[in-house]
């Protein structure tokens, strides 16, 4: 006989995922309702009996409790965005398409993790500009403002004075502000201060800027030029300080080798060496290594002689002396070694030889993310978000079952509230301790 029942339209309102607390219907009632992604819904149904389908909105597949006979049926309907209405239909076997009961709920809002404020398809959760529809992190300019570079001079808009010219990003001060600039605070602008960065000179005087034109014997000479700042030269016949201890005609305070009566300056060897370059090849005897050589300075591997002539690879450096040999490019092994170029394609620290990301100069190894990506670790767990499934999470690095969001609950892979191994997102009454048979309730008394 055919089975009649009145259709029953029951509206709930859902703010977000939850427990559903309505009339079981032909022993089918609804645990929960949450959006998998930005589109689709999954209702999760907990059934008392057979012989039912349930059907999620017109676009959702048909679930039949008739399949194994399952006990928690989970229905995915799709095209669904919050405030929408959702249609739940309940039809028995001999009922064919007129449904028996529908319930109508107005679909959730988003959850805090897929939700897109500026609607660019990256979710709050992902998105560093979450209300610039435009970009999903800040770039050089930051958010809302567009990184163009007009004028293509690798500066954007946002910092480049002249956003239309490439050959200038900062404006240059205009010439009432040039000539009213005073570096050294002194009262007189730079384009009448000789001095400019001297605030107590104008001009250099003899002494020149930084140095004060002071005189402290009063002796005319002002002490930068006086080799006796403290005793006055009163009648100009020589002066009192002036002594010359080698001899040579010039007095010791212009003399750099006082003690030495061959030199006056000390040159490239020093005082008390002579500047001898008997080779006459420019390089004195005391810094030529073969002063009678005028070919070489440095012996090499045959010494001073001239046996040192071969050179294979014809670049100019003679065996001898070339660590290369055969390799015209070189004349150390370097990084790479004789006949291997020190290329460097992005311009690191690092050549190609020895550069695992030789494309990719912030990188020399590939790390967990690879050449390319940065190992950023945005909440510093120290895994990279390229391996942390939960990168905004630092206790995680999976979802496991209960989402980056909430923590896995010890001796339960989900929170267990009331401590009956039935973990409370499948547990209809998750703060009584309950069996299974019962869906965590403690059953009749």
């Amino acid at each position: 006989m055919k089975k009649i029942f009145n259709i029953l339209i029951v509206s709930v309102l859902l703010l977000s995922a939850c427990t559903l607390t309505v009339p079981a219907l032909f022993g089918v009632s609804i645990v929960k309702v949450e959006y998998q992604d930005l589109e689709n819904l999954a209702v999760y149904l907990r059934n008392a009996g057979d012989g039912y389908t349930v059907k999620i909105g017109d676009t959702a597949l048909d679930c039949s409790f008739d399949q194994d006979d399952q006990d928690l049926l989970v229905c995915i309907g799709g095209g669904f965005e919050p405030g929408e209405d959702l249609v739940i239909k309940f039809f028995d076997d001999e009922n064919g398409d007129k449904p028996l009961a529908e319930l109508t709920f107005v679909a959730p809002d988003y959850p805090a993790e897929l939700q897109d404020t500026d609607d660019d398809g990256v979710p709050n959760a992902e998105d560093l500009c979450p209300t610039d529809s435009r970009k999903s992190a800040p770039g050089v300019c930051g958010c809302g403002l567009p990184d163009t570079d007009s004028d293509g001079d690798g500066t954007p808009n946002c910092e480049d004075a002249y956003p239309e010219d490439p050959t200038k990003t900062k404006s240059e001060p205009s010439e009432d502000e040039e000539t009213e600039k005073d570096t050294d605070e002194d009262g007189t602008p730079d384009s009448q201060d000789q001095c400019s960065e001297d605030p107590e000179k104008t001009e250099p005087g003899e002494c020149g800027c930084g140095t004060p034109d002071a005189d402290g014997d009063e002796d005319g000479i002002v002490d930068c030029n006086d080799r006796c700042p403290s005793i006055a030269y009163e009648d100009k016949i020589g002066d009192p300080c002036d002594k010359d201890e080698d001899n040579d005609g010039v007095f010791d305070g212009a003399d750099q080798c006082p003690y030495d009566p061959f030199k006056f300056k000390a040159g490239y060897c020093g005082c008390g060496k002579p500047e001898t370059d008997t080779d006459k090849d420019g390089t004195p005897d005391c810094k030529d290594l073969c002063p009678e050589n005028p070919e070489k300075i440095k012996p090499g591997e045959s010494g001073c002689d001239d046996e040192c002539s071969v050179d294979t690879d014809e670049d100019g450096t003679p065996d001898c002396e070339d660590c290369c040999p055969e390799d015209e490019n070189k004349i150390k092994p370097g990084y790479c070694g004789c006949g291997e170029p020190e290329t460097n394609s992005d311009e690191d620290k690092y050549p190609d030889c020895i550069d695992e990301c030789d494309f990719d100069s912030d990188k020399k190894h590939p790390g967990f993310c690879g050449c390319g990506e940065p190992e950023t670790d945005t909440d510093g767990d120290g895994k990279p978000d390229c391996v942390d499934e939960c990168p905004f999470n630092p206790e995680k690095i999976e979802p496991g079952l209960c989402g980056c969001g909430c923590p896995e609950t010890d001796g339960c892979t989900e929170p267990d509230g009331d401590g009956d191994l039935i973990c409370d997102c499948w547990d209809e009454c998750p703060t009584e301790e309950g069996i299974p048979i019962y869906y965590g309730c403690p059953g009749p008394i």
